[in-house]
């Protein structure tokens, strides 16, 4: 697996054609300096000779602690781990023969003392390099679905953009000629409601007019048996109000009024009464004498002529404060009725409506629900096969932020199918998704077939089309919209646009951001991110390296190629092979 394994292989096959043992922690790639010609050693460093025999003696000869490879003697020694069957390490002179094995070949410390784990922990690596080759393979079949996703994107974009604008322009007249049936039927049917509320409106007029010649016959019948003698009430009321009261009159009116005592008012009045009507009538009884007789005679309406008042019938009183007060309850009475009245007619003819009009609504939804399954089913298949003609694969779809355009919101639903009117509107609504998708097309056409962008080899990168990717740091968080702009942000609130997308480096692994905001006494922001091979769409590590020019990392699986792959594959082959020759060795007990 490694050149060092071999080389150490070859260093102790040389010092074996020479005659030497092996050196105790020598590392292979010094083996030329411990040679042992002339029998002495010259320190790596510093230039100093001493007879070879003194190389591990256990005392520190050379200043760089070369004559001591295998031994703690000097302070800035090292120990060079064969570790064979796993990989070779350093170890600091100080932590040889200590009684910890830190070398899994136990080489650090007397033999026998420590048990060789080389093999179980190269076990270990071979799984992770073998998960290593399988992430990796499955990385490149994701590449090869990005190309190929690509490839029958920019295929169905050129077979579209034959038709694009015959077919826009059939769905827009289309959508136009749909609007106009629509606006005739919504005027028939305003038309023929109108109709009914004006129907229903006279009807209830009728019925209201009605009611109330009703209620009135009833208050005629019910009122002319004491017409008569409301009448000679009102009448003695306007006589006793056109004469003035005198202090003591009033004064024998309250004193009734509290002694509940008629006599105390109406004696003492009545005989003041007569003697002033007896003044009066000698005063005027040449001029109105025939007048007054017919004072003391009722007239009958149906013969014409006055007759002697009845003796049961007596002369009006004036009204008491609870007169009064009951008059005044009974036409605020009447006064309410007439009010609820009016209030009920207005709630019948308006709110009722409004109520009504209402639970038609609510009716319609729960209808257009149950009805409408149909059209929605057509909508969610046309929006699947809009999804799966995305160049972007699923995974990456998901991690969108936001979309690649702004399509105008679509219409609402239709409520009813079942009516005339409510079949046009769902037609309408599918020629307005139809319109929408044109739209799109025209627009991923100019964009991704015939704009300026370069999506990399074979269009790889074209999957990450529109798509942004964040990483967050401590106070600051880095957003790269690919093909679009660079944004830094802290928290929720500010953001400064550090890049606008500037294209690839040559050998596409840097993406470029420039033009960014203006940074003070510096210039434009700029964003650099570098790209490498990885098997997730990840932004990492974004910083400030200085001042106002920021950088990221990022992998993906498009920046991954077949020659990685076949190095992961010889290592793993070559350690498999290492293990077997070393298994042999240590069943041969050669280490």
């Amino acid at each position: 697996m490694r050149g060092s394994v071999a080389l150490l292989l070859l260093a102790g096959l040389a010092l074996g054609v020479h005659g030497q043992a092996p050196i105790r922690g020598l590392n292979p790639d010094l083996a030329a300096h411990y040679s042992g010609a002339g029998g002495t050693f010259t320190c790596i460093s510093g230039g100093k000779t001493i007879p070879f025999k003194q190389v591990n003696d256990d005392y520190c000869d050379c200043a760089d602690g070369s004559d001591e490879p295998g031994t703690p003697a000097c302070h800035n020694g090292r120990f060079y781990c064969r570790n064979l069957g796993h990989e070779p390490k350093l170890l600091a002179a100080a932590f040889v023969d200590d009684g910890v094995c830190d070398c899994c070949d136990g080489s650090d410390e007397a033999k026998g003392n420590c048990t060789n784990t080389c093999l179980q922990a190269s076990a270990a690596h071979r799984e992770s390099l073998k998960n290593d080759i399988a992430q990796y393979e499955q990385a490149l079949a994701t590449k090869a679905d990005f190309i190929s996703r690509a490839r029958a994107f920019k295929h169905e974009l050129q077979t579209k953009a034959a038709t694009i604008d015959q077919d826009y322009a059939a769905a827009q007249a289309e959508v136009e000629r749909l609007k106009g049936e629509v606006s005739r039927l919504e005027a028939e049917e305003s038309a023929q409601r109108a109709a009914e509320e004006a129907q229903r409106a006279a009807d209830q007029a009728a019925q209201e007019q009605a009611a109330a010649a009703a209620a009135e016959h009833q208050e005629l019948n019910t009122g002319s048996d004491g017409h008569a003698e409301r009448e000679l009430q009102e009448e003695g009321q306007q006589a006793s109000e056109e004469r003035e009261e005198t202090p003591e009159e009033r004064g024998r009116r309250i004193a009734s009024q509290w002694t509940n005592d008629p006599e105390a008012a109406g004696v003492a009045g009545s005989q003041e009464h007569v003697n002033e009507g007896e003044e009066q009538e000698q005063e005027h009884h040449g001029d109105y004498s025939h007048q007054d007789q017919h004072d003391h005679e009722e007239y009958n309406g149906e013969s014409g002529e006055y007759h002697e008042p009845r003796p049961d019938r007596a002369e009006p009183e004036a009204l008491s404060e609870w007169e009064d007060l009951m008059m005044f309850v009974g036409l605020f009475k009447e006064w309410g009725l007439r009010w609820w009245h009016t209030l009920k007619t207005v709630f019948q003819k308006g709110i009722r409506d409004e109520v009504l009009a209402h639970r038609e609504r609510q009716r319609q939804r729960v209808q257009e629900a149950s009805t409408h399954g149909e059209t929605s089913g057509r909508r969610r298949q046309r929006r699947a096969r809009a999804v799966d003609s995305s160049p972007a694969p699923k995974q990456a779809r998901r991690q969108r932020s936001r979309p690649a355009t702004t399509p105008s919101q679509p219409a609402a639903a239709p409520a009813d199918v079942s009516t005339p009117l409510g079949e046009v509107r769902a037609r309408l609504y599918d020629a307005e998704g139809t319109l929408r998708e044109a739209e799109r097309d025209k627009q991923r056409i100019a964009t991704y077939l015939y704009g300026n962008l370069d999506f990399g080899p074979e269009d790889v990168f074209l999957g990450l089309a529109d798509q942004c990717f964040t990483s967050s740091q401590t106070r600051w968080t880095y957003e790269a919209c690919i093909f679009k702009q660079a944004v830094q942000r802290e928290g929720y609130s500010n953001s400064v646009t550090v890049g606008r997308w500037a294209g690839f480096s040559s050998d596409y692994k840097t993406m470029l951001f420039t033009g960014g905001d203006e940074c003070w006494n510096v210039g434009p922001r700029s964003f650099t991110v570098a790209m490498s091979c990885g098997y997730d769409n990840q932004l990492s590590d974004g910083e400030e390296p200085a001042t106002c020019a920021y950088s990221a990392k990022f992998t993906s699986p498009a920046l991954c190629n077949d020659e990685e792959l076949i190095g992961l594959r010889n290592k793993l082959a070559a350690l498999e092979a290492f293990e077997r020759e070393v298994a042999e060795k240590i069943a041969k007990d050669e280490l």
